[in-house]
């Protein structure tokens, strides 16, 4: 018995300690402040507060070459991943350079439970809302900034491009 109780405590401990790990779910005003971000630097030192690994040099290199050659612009990139799964929580931000120049973000969701009402929360009605059986489409445009929601199934995608 004695044997049986310390073995569920352990086992207790190591379960917290994985529930401890997991950093929390992203907050509309936490990607907010990283997308406001002027730079790639900012926005580094502001997503490094979320407390989510970066992501790796491969997978921000496979996006940056995939982005560079679909837009022809240098581009720098810096990102973040909850977990450790390639279906993870995900943030990036970029500012690219040259013609076609811009800043923007993206995030990215397995659990977009509340995000769409997150969003209106935050932006108001959107400017345009489809919804179809596959899935729902919504878009912002505060200020200078556009906004745009899409979910399919249970995977969700926030991208925000200029600023508010």
């Amino acid at each position: 018995m004695r044997k049986l109780l310390v073995g569920v405590a352990i086992n207790m401990f190591l379960a917290a300690g994985l529930a401890v790990a997991m950093p929390p779910a992203l907050t509309i005003d936490q990607l907010l402040d990283i997308c406001r971000s002027p730079t790639v630097t900012e926005a580094a030192a502001t997503g490094d507060r979320l407390g989510w690994p970066r992501m790796n040099a491969a997978r921000l290199e496979e996006w940056r070459a995939g982005f560079v050659s679909h837009v022809g612009s240098p581009v720098q990139v810096v990102g973040w991943q909850r977990g450790a799964d390639r279906g993870a929580d995900a943030v990036s931000f970029w500012t690219a350079h040259g013609p076609g120049g811009h800043r923007a973000c993206a995030y990215s969701t397995a659990e977009p439970a509340g995000l769409l009402d997150a969003l209106s929360a935050r932006f108001g009605t959107p400017a345009s809302l489809d919804r179809h059986d596959f899935g729902t489409m919504a878009s912002w445009n505060p200020g200078r900034a556009e906004v745009s929601f899409a979910q399919i199934g249970s995977t969700a995608v926030v991208n925000i491009r200029g600023h508010e």
